[in-house]
């Protein structure tokens, strides 16, 4: 009984632990979080608009870790990323605040080193592939035809890349299993 007591509070102080230590990793830098806190008490004077329920990011990061594997969360958190260095870089511009220009850059500096230390790849040019795709105009009965002609092979290639994902599924499941049983 003292033996598995003494068991349950070591994997509490573990989890504890680890859990501050997750948080210290995950946490914003204290003088990004000021500049951060600064911007918003010039931006927000109104709350209300905050809270229609219809949040920008929150929603994507929300569905993040549940519906996509790593890669995906790692492109995605770029995009994120992305489209954060947009905002900013307009509200930059629009400013006439030299202090807000300043804290603007700043935010947007810290955001460019957490996006190349932690989310580095190909996000531009897959963000330039997709835009390309969302551009196509669906109601053109050229694209139209041309889609209906080159589907057969697009189908073939999607079923190729599902059949790959799913090989490499079943090796990694078979790779644990006999992890398991050694």
């Amino acid at each position: 009984m003292i033996a598995q007591n003494r068991m349950t509070f070591f994997w509490g102080v573990c989890l504890l632990t680890s859990g501050w230590m997750t948080y210290g990793e995950a946490s914003v830098p204290e003088n990004l979080d000021k500049s951060i806190d600064e911007l918003k008490a010039y931006y927000i004077k109104d709350n209300h608009e905050l809270h229609n329920a219809h949040p920008v990011f929150l929603r994507v990061l929300k569905d993040l870790k549940v519906n996509l594997e790593e890669p995906e969360q790692n492109l995605l958190m770029s995009i994120i990323m992305d489209t954060y260095s947009r905002i900013f870089t307009r509200m930059e511009t629009d400013s006439l605040d030299e202090a807000t220009k300043e804290r603007l850059t700043h935010v947007q500096e810290h955001l460019k080193k957490l996006k190349e230390n932690y989310f580095p790849g190909k996000s531009a040019e897959l963000k330039t592939y997709a835009e390309t795709l969302w551009a196509i105009k669906e109601d053109d009965p050229v694209v139209q035809r041309k889609a209906l002609f080159e589907l057969k092979r697009v189908y073939r290639e999607a079923t190729q890349l599902r059949n790959l994902k799913n090989k490499e599924r079943r090796r990694r499941q078979a790779k644990i299993t006999k992890k398991l049983k050694s």
